[in-house]
Formats: structure tokens, C-alpha cells, sequence
């Protein structure tokens, strides 16, 4: 197991992460492998390359957020490794008391949630690839990452220039995407930006139908991994667009589907597709500043 030398941010939790035989209580049996192990592989599909591995969809840089501050340790594979054995055997304060360690020691928060939070969700998916943790363990160490994300949500800055300018996003799941922790992540990035954010984690499209009946949007964010119900994102987006109280909105997706598949962006009837954090909101503020001066 790798370790940070001398990093004073674990040891704030009192002791090692411990390895994974024990932090995942027990390996899969022989049974539980065999066991419905194509339905799993699909969701773990959804939830890793989907949505973690797409660079976290419109998330963007806090370059004029946050003050730049050098860090006193890297976030590397190693720093990785370590947090993602914590999610695992440590309760969410021991977690929560690491992050505040590593800001202490100049880590920005831009990098929490893309070198730390990101590829710890993504390494995690890969023990259970590996076969060293179960599914069930995969689930409830995300669950402890998205509630992480939301306390530090609680504490974050915000663009209040931005803000004054009204932008708002709506975020949602393609049709059949089951894990909504990039869309987690994706709302706090918007937030710490400036934007008024709502997510609509169900992926319904009554939910998504009414929210953009009862609020005006400047943004609809998707993301999608799977083409299993591609034929069902098209109409979507048209009955969005028809129901949106702004008639301009703006559709932007992102995810494995179209990185791998980028001609379906146009097929789909969306505007753009994002392909990194930086190039998405790029986008999204220069289409609401063009549709602003028309």
C-alpha cells in the first residue's frame, strides 16, 4: 500500500487505512461473483466511465476564485490510493478532517475535487474490477464522497459578480444512468462560479419538464455512458426545449457515450459536448454572453 511520506494530513485520523481485505469486511464469495454479475458490471459501467472517468462534466477551473497558493504535498496516484482505502474503513469526519488537513497545507479546493475526489471515486471502481471489494462496499464509500462534496459545499466560496448576472443550470442523468455522483460535483463547481444550480437526480422527464416550466434556465446539462437509451435522449431534449420558459437554453453534454461517439452531439439536437472541466465551462459562459447581446 503506498503512503505519503511524512504527510501530516493522514495522520489526522490516528492510524493507517486499513488494507482492503479488511476495509471491504470480506472478499466476493465465489457465489456472490457469480451473482447477477452482468447487472453489476453494467451499473458500475454507469456510475465509473459515465460519469467519473468523463472528466467531470462541467466542472470548471476557480482560476479567479480562489487565490492560487502553492501546495505543500502533491495529489498524486499515491495521495490517491490512500484516501480511496480511508473512503472505505473510515467514518465521513475522519474523512472530512483529512481534506481539512490538506487545506491547511495549501491544497486549493479546485484540486480537492479533481485530483482527490475524482479519482478516488474512479479507483474505487477499479478494487471492485479487481475484485477486492463488493459492489455494496463501492456504493457506500461513493455515498461518503457525495456527502463530502455537500458539506464542503456548505463552506466554499462564491462568485458574487457572477451571480448577480443570474445564470442558472439545470443538471440530469440520461434516460437509465442509475449513479449521480459526478452530477454531485458538477452542481458545487457551478455554485462556487456563481450559478443558481438545480439537479434533478431521478432523470424523470416529468421532473425535468416542470423545473424548466417553473424556472428559466440558462444551461440543461446531461450526461450519458451507455447508448442503451440513446433513442430516448433526442425526444428529451426537444420536449426540454419546447418547455423551457428560455427559449434559447442552452444543451450541453458530456460522458463516455459522446467522447467516444462525438457525432451524436448533433444528432441528439444538443449545442455543444464537453470533453474536459475547463473547456465546459468555457462554453457555457460564452453562449450566455452571445445569446446576451442578441
Amino acid at each position: 500500500m503506498a503512503s505519503l511520506p511524512q504527510s501530516p494530513a493522514f495522520d489526522l485520523c490516528g492510524e493507517e487505512p486499513e488494507q482492503l481485505e479488511s476495509a471491504s469486511g470480506r472478499r466476493r464469495s465465489s457465489r456472490e461473483r457469480a451473482q447477477s454479475k452482468r447487472e453489476q458490471s453494467d451499473q458500475l459501467a454507469r456510475l465509473v466511465e459515465g460519469e467519473i472517468i468523463p472528466r467531470l462534466m462541467l466542472v470548471h477551473s476557480q482560476a479567479n476564485v480562489e487565490e492560487r497558493r502553492p501546495a505543500a504535498i502533491a495529489l498524486g496516484p499515491e495521495t490517491t490510493e490512500k484516501f480511496a482505502l480511508y473512503t472505505l474503513s473510515s467514518g465521513q469526519e475522519s474523512l472530512l478532517a483529512i481534506i481539512g488537513g490538506l487545506l491547511q497545507q495549501g491544497v486549493s479546493m479546485e484540486a480537492i475535487y479533481l485530483d482527490l475526489l475524482g479519482p478516488t471515486a474512479r479507483r474505487l471502481g477499479e478494487f471492485w474490477s479487481d475484485d477486492q471489494v463488493s459492489f455494496a462496499d463501492v456504493t457506500i464509500a461513493l455515498g461518503k464522497l457525495q456527502q463530502i462534496v455537500r458539506e464542503l459545499s456548505l463552506h466554499g466560496p462564491v462568485d458574487s459578480g457572477a451571480a448577480a448576472n443570474g445564470r442558472a443550470a439545470l443538471f440530469a442523468p440520461a434516460p437509465g444512468e442509475q449513479h449521480t455522483f459526478g452530477l454531485v460535483i458538477i452542481e458545487e463547481f457551478f455554485r462556487r462560479s456563481g450559478w443558481r444550480t438545480w439537479t434533478e437526480l431521478s432523470g424523470a422527464i416529468e421532473e425535468i419538464l416542470a423545473a424548466v416550466q417553473a424556472h428559466r434556465f440558462d444551461l440543461f446539462g446531461m450526461t450519458a455512458s451507455s447508448d442503451e437509451r440513446l433513442d430516448q435522449i433526442a425526444p428529451m431534449i426537444m420536449s426540454i426545449r419546447r418547455a423551457s420558459r428560455n427559449r434559447d437554453i442552452t444543451v450541453m453534454v458530456g460522458g463516455r457515450l459522446f467522447l467516444e461517439q462525438p457525432g451524436l452531439v448533433a444528432t441528439i439536437g444538443a449545442d455543444a459536448m464537453a470533453t474536459d472541466a475547463k473547456e465546459a465551462v468555457l462554453k457555457a459562459e460564452v453562449a450566455v454572453r452571445q445569446l446576451a447581446r442578441h
